[in-house]
């Protein structure tokens, strides 16, 4: 057997090694601790695309429904019931916001925003960690929760030249909640769904 040969079954005993070690380390950690360095993480990743993406002020691009779900929660919230052209879910749900931020949707914009930034952007990823969790385990749920994170991201650097600044100026502040869109929280409640349904399966099996 050459010295080659016999040095290649080493390092690849070493890597696995090294790999066993490194998880070994990881779930050694409470997972509150892990989930809340992906918040921490997930959190700067927003503020960043929040900061360097165009934008005037609070308002993002978005496709022009989130002015009737807007209109039609401050008609609700005046007593009013509005005609449904885009229906009556999210306008029930910001319904709070309507009577303090007034019939423009731009004074309303900072707590949208801040809320699914700061509350429905982190449900979401518990949510992809605990299902994934639930499937195989706590590593295969970092690594949900991590994939979740940064894929988002990696297509600013391999989506078509072409289609860039539609991503980055469209897509991503619709995709990441920062848009005043019902999209993003309807993405989330079918992750809380999804969650919870798994759970029961579980408890009942």
């Amino acid at each position: 057997m050459s010295s080659q040969a016999a040095a290649a079954p080493a390092a690849v005993a070493g890597a696995a090694a090294r790999l066993r070690r490194v998880r070994d380390a990881l779930l050694g950690v409470r997972t509150a601790y892990v989930l809340g360095a992906f918040v921490a993480v997930q959190w700067v990743a927003v503020l960043a695309l929040a900061l360097t993406v165009r934008h005037n002020g609070w308002l993002y691009y978005a496709g022009g429904d989130q002015l009737w779900h807007y209109t039609g929660a401050y008609l609700l919230a005046h007593g009013h019931l509005p005609p449904s052209y885009v229906g009556y879910g999210w306008s029930f749900l910001l319904l709070p916001i309507a009577p303090f931020a007034g019939p423009n949707l731009v004074s309303a914009l900072p707590v949208i925003v801040l809320g699914n930034t700061l509350v429905l952007l982190p449900v979401a990823l518990l949510c992809v960690y605990g299902i994934a969790a639930q499937i195989a385990g706590r590593l295969f749920g970092y690594f949900a929760a991590t994939l979740w994170i940064a894929v988002p991201y990696l297509g600013i650097v391999f989506v078509e030249p072409g289609y860039h600044q539609k991503y980055t100026e469209l897509t991503l502040p619709q995709l990441l909640g920062l848009t005043s869109v019902p999209d993003f929280p309807s993405t989330v409640a079918l992750l809380v769904s999804a969650y919870l349904c798994l759970r029961a399966v579980d408890a009942a099996g």
